[in-house]
């Protein structure tokens, strides 16, 4: 079974307490996540065969109305992106840093996806909206070559739908900031 995820982001919590109920009735899918997240929004992570998630992901969409900011789903999910959101990646080597910033949920996960698929850099830490004045961030740890690509296609999606806010790339970072971000 192809393991999946979806992600849909709300600006309404009711709405997005609503479609978690939807979610989980429409297939077998599991919720990762679903919270309130900066500022008043909601969003849902979602995940289960590939199937499964499109089905779930298709039903929502055509409920989701006025309300919906942002939405996607991710077949062969890169078993990295869900180990950096539960902060449980475990880093060994401490190289160049990238960070990439979005304004949505589903994009940070995109771009953390894309940006481990692209090259054999490591994904640290995924941060979602939660004091963060609504922004989402990843951080990424290899060798600089690996940090520049994988930031790289990490960062498409969201230019691509404006949502991209910023991207950092620190080549030789200080000791001291692997403390502070990591």
């Amino acid at each position: 079974m192809e393991k999946a995820i979806g992600v849909v982001e709300y600006r309404s919590i009711a709405v997005g307490i609503a479609a978690v109920d939807i979610i989980v009735k429409a297939s077998n899918v599991n919720i990762v996540d679903a919270k309130s997240i900066c500022p008043g929004k909601y969003y849902i992570l979602f995940s289960g065969g590939a199937s499964e998630v499109k089905n779930s992901y298709d039903t929502i969409m055509n409920e989701s109305g006025e309300f919906l900011v942002d939405a996607i789903t991710i077949s062969n999910i890169y078993p990295q992106v869900i180990a950096a959101l539960t902060q449980t990646t475990v880093i060994n080597d401490f190289k160049a840093i990238g960070v990439i910033e979005t304004l949505t949920s589903p994009s940070i996960f995109y771009a953390a996806d894309m940006a481990v698929k692209a090259s054999n850099a490591e994904l640290v830490e995924i941060r979602i909206a939660r004091a963060l004045g609504g922004k989402n961030i990843c951080i990424i740890n290899g060798d600089i070559s690996s940090v520049n690509e994988s930031v790289s296609a990490g960062i498409k999606y969201a230019q691509e739908r404006d949502f991209l806010v910023d991207y950092q790339i620190i080549a030789s970072p200080h000791p001291s900031l692997y403390r502070a971000v990591i």
